[in-house]
């Protein structure tokens, strides 16, 4: 099976809150910013790409302020990811009504989806709405990328004394397990999972055994970030090397944001924000393939 390393920066919400402070509503010179700095991202990308090939690279990005960005991709042959949820929803929903439009304008490789779950819930509107993406995906041609998000309960975090580290280590992959087991019910079959990182080997088996149960045979996973630090990343990487089915990451903001952050605060320059970005990117394919068999 082939390595997908991935640098997401869809980020839309949260970027925006990053880079200027607030969110919507934007001035056009905000919104030019914006495509500016996620083009800062790209650029340091293709640092990577021009040493490495872009065989086994992936970018996700929104299309609102990077779609300049899906067509240089594809131009360089590499996985190109489109976002299309709504940011920052409970539950997942479609980020434009006609969003099977979008999705043949783009034209991406992976069309992905960011889902919360919080065991117990009902899920029945959400799951529904992954099906009939997953069956478009299918039929169009087009791969789907599905990042669940497992967030405990109220009882969970009763059960671990409210400490959510506990809840990561001690419940979390059987809680995303389960989450997985009512996606394949709901007809929901995603070709690579975006998944949080384990501590261990141990703890990511049992995410991958459950979506090898009942799923794609040749699905994929790849492992997040969830804006940890580099150490944190590092260790869930060279955790879940040698588990079934995991072929790379998808690792953003512990890449990205501290180098958009001093380049903000003009202590570095463009060129030195890129050059970081490389550094780090290429930091976690040097950590993943050591740690893989």
């Amino acid at each position: 099976m082939s390595a997908l390393y991935m640098l997401p920066f869809d980020h839309r919400g949260s970027f925006q809150k990053m880079i200027l402070g607030h969110k919507d509503p934007l001035s056009n010179a905000e919104r030019e910013t914006l495509i500016h700095y996620k083009g800062i991202i790209f650029d340091g990308f293709k640092i990577v790409v021009e040493k490495r090939g872009a065989e086994k690279m992936g970018i996700l990005v929104d299309e609102e302020f990077g779609e300049e960005i899906h067509r240089e991709a594809k131009r360089l042959g590499v996985r190109n990811a489109l976002s299309i949820e709504r940011s920052g929803q409970p539950e997942f929903d479609f980020e434009y009504d006609n969003w099977k439009d979008h999705l043949r304008h783009i034209q991406p490789y992976f069309a992905k989806a960011l889902v919360r779950v919080v065991g117990g819930t009902e899920n029945r509107i959400q799951n529904e709405r992954l099906a009939e993406l997953a069956h478009f995906c299918a039929d169009e041609g087009y791969h789907f990328l599905l990042e669940p998000l497992i967030f405990p309960s109220d009882s969970d975090l009763k059960s671990v004394g409210g400490d959510k580290k506990r809840f990561d280590n001690e419940l979390r992959p059987q809680r995303f397990a389960e989450a997985v087991a009512e996606f394949h019910s709901a007809g929901v079959h995603p070709d690579v999972w975006k998944i949080e990182g384990t501590d261990t080997k141990e703890a990511m088996d049992i995410c991958s055994d459950a979506v090898f149960s009942g799923g794609k045979e040749n699905t994929e996973i790849i492992i997040l970030g969830r804006g940890e630090s580099a150490e944190i990343v590092a260790d869930w990487l060279r955790a879940g090397a040698e588990s079934r089915g995991v072929t790379g990451f998808a690792v953003g903001r512990t890449i990205f944001a501290d180098a958009l952050k001093n380049l903000h605060d003009e202590k570095i320059s463009e060129a030195e924000a890129k050059a970081e970005i490389a550094r780090l990117f290429e930091h976690f394919i040097d950590v993943f393939e050591q740690a893989r068999p």
